[in-house]
């Protein structure tokens, strides 16, 4: 997308932009479909008696070496076609490992408990539910600053999309709303709609059945790296 851009006038990219996402979403209908009504109840039929598991909610674009995956958009490395916020198809303590980089912030905040209850629902006890989020604390620290104290922390992070003036503002605005599918398509699911603190996370899975909570460093980190902003929590059932 970003290649095809630069052949367009800059005038005629926002209605652009605006087909290119109206025809990827019409040619994932077909893919939706087939994935809704025969790959998903293949693999959770397939899979029913496997011991050992281990499951990415919300997978990159590369799959993480023995992790089944989960997400609320087809792909070809999507096992199961499913949103993370509804009631999962599984049994009770099914994987060892429930990991979720960068998707809890995606849903409103005021389902963030039965959420993340879900999620540790279908941990196996003894066995971990390992969440990364931006670290709104951290964010909103660094913005004040540039804006009271004209300290430039935020330029660590080194994200300026929709930024070219690396505005600490716009920073700001983008890494705690997120930007949807960049043309303003309201209820695209890349909008964040909660922020976190680790005082509060922890909180919340401790509220959600984790026995203890333990930060995770940078180094622990399975998929990709959100680098200066990410925050790490893993809750052991």
């Amino acid at each position: 997308m970003n290649g095809l851009q630069s052949l367009v006038p800059s005038r005629f990219r926002p209605v652009a932009k605006r087909a290119f996402f109206v025809g990827q979403r019409i040619v994932n209908l077909p893919l939706t479909v087939l994935h809704k009504l025969v790959v998903t109840p293949a693999h959770l039929l397939a899979r029913r008696s496997k011991q050992h598991r281990k499951l990415e909610i919300g997978p990159g674009a590369k799959r993480i070496a023995g992790f089944e995956t989960l997400n609320v958009i087809p792909a070809a490395n999507v096992d199961f076609l499913w949103n993370a916020s509804k009631r999962l198809p599984f049994r009770d303590g099914t994987f060892d490992v429930v990991y979720a980089s960068h998707i809890l912030e995606h849903i409103p905040w005021y389902h963030t408990d039965e959420v993340l209850s879900e999620w540790v629902r279908i941990v196996a006890p003894q066995g971990r539910l390992e969440i990364w989020v931006p670290d709104g604390l951290k964010i909103c620290k660094a913005f004040v600053d540039a804006e009271e104290r004209h300290r430039p922390d935020y330029e660590q992070d080194g994200w300026y999309r929709f930024n070219d003036q690396k505005d600490a503002c716009r920073w700001a605005s983008g890494r705690i709303f997120s930007y949807g599918d960049g043309v303003g398509t309201l209820g695209h699911p890349n909008w964040h709609l909660a922020m976190f603190s680790y005082r509060y996370l922890e909180q919340a899975l401790r509220r959600a059945g984790c026995r203890s909570v333990e930060r995770l460093q940078r180094s622990q980190v399975r998929g990709h790296d959100h680098g200066w902003i990410n925050l790490g929590l893993a809750g052991i059932k």
